[in-house]
């Protein structure tokens, strides 16, 4: 039913993939069409808050998607849900906590450079980017683990943090890992056990001249079963290192005060680690 005048309207329901499709065109469409922009289509916050009062949405609300836009990491640019073996090497989280962005940044960089071993390589001043540090004692510390840390973080490339501010009190913290090295060394466990099953078939077709096929069976086999092992463990690698990485906003948030032995090892190490 349409009135004289009015535009006929489609009363199909649209589902949320659909609704976003639907709603990005439509403010591309709206900045071409109101002449307002430059040719780069680069809106300001002022514009795009202007923007989202005329459709109906809360400043809040796009205020903390820019933050969320602007801290976005560029190793998590393309992360992807599944973790399957050949897919993105990155694992990310984020969080919007209370506090200044520089304070944020600097305790998340403590808590780095102190639960995994990690140094900054680069600094911005809404951006960090750690690496596993290589003297002796971090690679001791690694290697023995009293805490029980794990240091799944000290396996990645390289770990970058990023803020944005939301507003005056809040901040978009967002952390990314990228786990290339420690994927490559799962995934050369399956190759090795390939070989190795070649190597073994290799006698089979002296031996059994008429089924030379047998040959082949050896290097599937121990292929197969490295390809398992190397997935289940890549898995549970990425896992954990997502893991530590939600452990680190938590303790931005929650704070927890330190156990006696907490504060012992913190003393130890401050008095055996040479200065960063």
């Amino acid at each position: 039913m349409t009135t004289p005048g009015s535009l006929p309207t489609d009363s199909r329901a649209l589902d949320r993939a659909a609704l976003e499709r639907v709603l990005a065109r439509a403010m591309e469409l709206h900045v071409r069409g109101d002449g307002t922009e430059n040719d780069s289509e680069q809106l300001s916050e002022a514009r795009v808050l202007d923007i989202a009062r005329e459709v109906g949405i809360a400043p809040e609300a796009v205020r903390q998607a820019m933050a969320e836009e602007r801290a976005r990491s560029p190793l998590a640019a393309a992360q992807r849900e599944s973790d399957q073996m050949l897919g993105d090497p990155t694992v990310s989280a984020a969080r919007v906590l209370g506090g200044a962005p520089g304070e944020l940044l600097g305790k998340l960089e403590a808590l780095l450079m102190r639960d995994e071993t990690l140094g900054v390589i680069r600094r911005f001043p809404d951006r960090l980017v750690l690496e596993p540090r290589q003297g002796l004692m971090d690679q001791l510390a690694r290697s023995v683990d009293f805490g029980g840390k794990g240091y799944y973080l000290s396996r990645a490339s390289e770990v970058v943090v990023s803020v944005g501010a939301v507003d005056g009190t809040r901040v978009h913290v967002a952390l990314a890992a990228d786990l290339r090295p420690a994927r490559r060394k799962r995934l050369a466990i399956p190759v090795v056990l390939l070989v190795l099953g070649a190597l073994a078939g290799a006698p089979l077709i002296v031996l059994t001249p008429l089924y030379p096929w047998l040959a082949a069976v050896p290097p599937l086999v121990f292929g197969w079963v490295g390809w398992q092992w190397a997935r289940s463990s890549w898995r549970a690698m990425r896992r954990q290192a997502l893991v530590s990485l939600e452990r680190l906003l938590d303790k931005v948030e929650y704070p927890d005060k330190p156990t006696p032995t907490q504060q012992l090892m913190d003393g130890l190490a401050k008095s055996f680690l040479p200065p960063r």
